[in-house]
């Protein structure tokens, strides 16, 4: 789209335009990524007075086919540019980079869900002409298909850098709570480094889903899981819910418990990321399992319920 002003003396003056000039690449930094945008700034021929552009910020959204677009934050020049026109057209090449969290690739990676990504780059400026300063506004779009995604993630590499993300549900039940809280607080613990600390607490949280079952039940479900390969194969969904569970709380127990003669279990960050995520989706196993039970109908009045 063409950047173009109105001067008081000249009326419409046109400036120059912006284009994408390839596609988004990306840098790996220190704990986020740089996205890199190249693009093409196109000037006009003018020189009696000139134009002078500065100060270039743009926001960054993106959309998702199907979806309303969600603004990624803003990006800068990758150096100080400043450019004047002169008696003639001519082009200038820049990059926008946009810096990006761990956190917000995942949710765009959550967001785009294997579909293709349009990056939209609205561009602002200041306008330096006839002595007088004039706000430019301009966009431009990148078409970034599944291929050019994927190799964007490969050069930040994705999955060696991503910070855990874990969903867990905003609304639960009263007996359930305190499991949901203690895994919010491994979730803290992990991203401080304190991994024994998030694995001890992940503890914490299948000790506080126990008693939604019966005491005789984990025995049992355990009891069935050794018998035979016919017999786990005939496991309800619940019953292999439960031995998550039971696991989660098996590879924890040094975390929680000094055992005497033994030296202290150290846990690195993938043992934290493995049990945290295991330990969410016991939760969210809970949760649906209790969503989908029957209510139970309440006594009147004055009834015995023994």
């Amino acid at each position: 789209m063409s950047i173009a002003i109105n001067d008081r003396s000249r009326g419409t003056v046109a400036v120059g335009d912006v284009r994408s000039a390839g596609r988004p690449f990306a840098a790996p930094g220190l704990g986020f990524t740089w996205l890199k945008f190249p693009m093409d700034l196109q000037l006009e021929a003018l020189d009696k007075p000139p134009a002078y552009l500065a100060q270039f910020l743009a926001e960054i959204t993106v959309t998702v086919q199907g979806q309303t677009p969600v603004s990624l934050g803003r990006a800068q020049p990758h150096t100080s540019l400043a450019v004047g026109t002169i008696g003639q057209s001519n082009s200038q090449r820049f990059e926008l980079w946009l810096p990006l969290i761990g956190e917000q690739i995942e949710a765009l990676e959550r967001r785009r869900a294997g579909l293709p990504l349009e990056f939209h780059v609205n561009l602002t400026l200041q306008i330096h002409y006839n002595a007088a300063i004039h706000s430019g506004r301009t966009d431009a779009r990148f078409h970034v298909n599944e291929s050019d995604w994927a190799q964007i993630l490969r050069q930040v590499g994705y999955l060696d850098r991503l910070i855990v993300a874990v969903d867990l549900p905003l609304e639960t039940p009263e007996q359930m709570r305190k499991a949901v809280q203690y895994v919010r607080s491994a979730h803290q613990h992990l991203i401080a480094g304190r991994y024994s600390d998030a694995i001890g607490v992940c503890r914490l949280a299948m000790e506080s889903l126990h008693p939604l079952t019966d005491d005789a039940k984990p025995k049992a479900i355990r009891a069935v899981f050794a018998e035979s390969k016919e017999a786990r194969e005939k496991m309800t969904l619940g019953q292999r819910a439960e031995l998550v569970r039971q696991a989660v709380h098996h590879f924890t127990c040094p975390a929680h418990h000094e055992e005497p003669g033994k030296a202290a279990e150290v846990y690195s960050r993938q043992d934290a990321l493995f049990i945290l995520t295991a330990a969410a989706g016991v939760v969210w196993e809970a949760l649906g399992r209790h969503r989908e039970a029957p209510a139970v109908p309440s006594s009147p009045q004055g009834a015995s319920t023994s």
